[in-house]
């Protein structure tokens, strides 16, 4: 049983990657639970299965892996920088656990419609819709392209809200600091139909309200 549920995680994939996942994963367990008290909430609710999208607000590099850590049981795609495949070692690093490389500051077609394809083949995408790291910590504006996912693949959408990893990681700093608290809050699954049944901008802004008071929320349990 354990290596059909190892695989369940990310369907179709050879399972020396999935393992490679596992392992990343454990480090990354350690990690930040030993400099950040990581703390997560709502992990359980994931749909194990079919396209589901993770739509995070975006503080500091360290979000895939804050987000990866607790939601390990899907192992999702999710976009970088294309400038990160200049260096060979890392190009297969981050293509070893699923990065989509995108242009920044452009509409980048073939991005997108890698994104879809992943969606539609029933696997689990992380978007920061934001587009960019946030200044001041707050969740901003979400890009319309989202809702082009949403219209196309039809997945679940997870919202995520991640707390205290800007304090951490600003992007005004070039290294994190080894200290402080981290929380990461997975919301319920919403069905992609509600959401399209609403005008793109209501949408987006129903998705960013959202996970700006979940971000709000988490700050509120780390207090504690």
């Amino acid at each position: 049983m354990l290596f059909p549920a190892l695989r369940a995680r990310h369907p179709g994939a050879p399972l020396w990657r999935v393992l490679w996942w596992c392992l990343l994963h454990f480090i990354c367990y350690l990690f930040v639970s030993w400099f950040y008290r990581y703390r997560a909430w709502g992990a359980a609710g994931i749909p194990a299965a079919g396209p589901v999208l993770f739509i995070s607000n975006h503080q500091s590099f360290l979000d895939p892996i804050l987000v990866g850590v607790a939601g390990h049981k899907r192992q999702f795609y999710a976009m970088a920088r294309s400038t990160l495949w200049h260096h060979r070692l890392l190009a297969w690093v981050i293509d070893s656990l699923n990065g989509v490389p995108v242009e920044r500051y452009s509409a980048d077609v073939k991005a997108l419609r890698r994104c879809l394809e992943v969606l539609q083949d029933g696997q689990a995408l992380l978007l920061f819709p934001e587009g960019t790291r946030t200044p001041d910590g707050k969740t901003r504006a979400f890009s319309p392209g989202l809702m082009l996912l949403l219209r196309r693949a039809r997945p679940k959408v997870v919202p995520v809200a991640i707390e205290g990893a800007f304090a951490v990681w600003p992007r005004t700093s070039k290294r994190p600091h080894l200290g402080g608290r981290i929380g990461v809050m997975y919301g319920r699954p919403i069905d992609a139909y509600a959401l399209l049944d609403m005008p793109a901008e209501e949408a987006l802004e129903t998705l960013r309200a959202h996970v700006e008071s979940m971000r709000l929320e988490v700050a509120r349990r780390l207090q504690r």
